[in-house]
């Protein structure tokens, strides 16, 4: 009987899994951390293009924001402190900030449209990192994780865990001048 995935595959699965139980666990019960937190990053570092799905199957690359500052957060529906900050998130996003928020469920698109919609997500670019590609290219080790780029692409700041993004928009903008 041949299976369907090989040991390699296997491996890659179960190391996924781990990662993702791990990151849930690491951020359960974390309080929302003030924005003085943002790591910066001096000299910005590079960050590759990102390659996203939206949710709409549609190809989305972080290239596509050129131009203007992009506050992404990488996040999933499982985890309760991401949860707890996407509302304040959409908020900046709706004040005018891009807002890129990167969902990792495996499940897609099909998880995380209601998802948005019972929650009232209605302003942040959401995209999907199914296959957490951008997540290990952009080497995230726990959910939520928010990364401030410039308009050139460069990163300036990174955040683990949840924040309260309320009113976020000048540091944001302080951030990536």
């Amino acid at each position: 009987m041949r299976t369907l995935i090989g040991r390699r595959g296997a491996l890659a699965m179960g190391g996924s899994l781990m990662a993702a139980a791990w990151a849930c666990n690491s951020a359960r019960g974390q309080e929302m951390r003030p924005l003085s937190a943002i790591v910066r990053v001096n000299p910005p570092g590079v960050l590759p293009d990102l390659k996203f799905v939206g949710l709409d199957g549609a190809p989305v690359a972080l290239s596509a924001f050129a131009g203007k500052p992009v506050v992404l957060n990488f996040w999933a529906t499982w985890c309760s402190p991401c949860v707890a900050e996407l509302p304040d998130l959409d908020r900046l996003a709706a004040s005018g900030v891009a807002v890129l928020a990167a969902s990792t469920d495996h499940g897609g698109a099909e998880v995380v449209r209601p998802f948005l919609a019972k929650h009232g997500i209605s302003h942040a670019h959401v995209v999907l990192d199914s296959g957490n590609d951008s997540v290990h290219a952009a080497e995230v080790v726990g959910f939520p994780t928010t990364l401030v780029i410039d308009a050139q692409g460069r990163l300036r700041g990174k955040l683990e865990g949840p924040a309260d993004w309320s009113g976020a928009a000048g540091v944001v903008s302080a951030l990536t001048r």
